[in-house]
């Protein structure tokens, strides 16, 4: 059984983790996804972190679009909880790319997306 659960969440999740990789899982990285969390943490304390945002809501937005059954891969959480939930991540993995940051979050709350828009009343 426990195989059988492991061989599930494996292939569940190969879609995410081979999406737009070349045949060796390399991938380009632009802008700010190639800083560091700990570049990040920096522009947080500052106040200085519009890149950083408009990059996390253009990365998500495009997960959002080329990703079947998703509507919103962060769920019901909205944009200071997700750049609360990056600071916490960062805090403690400085060297980590800011993508990498993004991409674990997409990992974490696969489960919890929102796989349709909500209904909308008198549509």
């Amino acid at each position: 059984m426990r195989v059988a659960a492991v061989l599930i969440l494996s292939l569940s999740l190969q879609p995410l983790l081979t999406m737009a990789m070349d045949k060796n899982g390399d991938y380009a990285v632009w802008g700010m996804g190639r800083k560091t969390c700990y570049s990040y943490d920096q522009a947080r304390a500052s106040g200085d972190y519009a890149p950083y945002k408009d990059y996390l809501m253009g990365y998500l937005t495009a997960y959002n679009v080329m990703t079947e059954e998703t509507y919103l891969i962060s769920g019901k959480m909205n944009l200071e909880e997700i750049l609360e939930w990056m600071d916490d991540y960062c805090e403690s993995r400085q060297m980590n790319s800011f993508e990498l940051a993004l991409a674990d979050f997409i990992r974490e709350h696969n489960e919890t997306r929102l796989k349709n828009a909500p209904h909308k009343p008198g549509h």
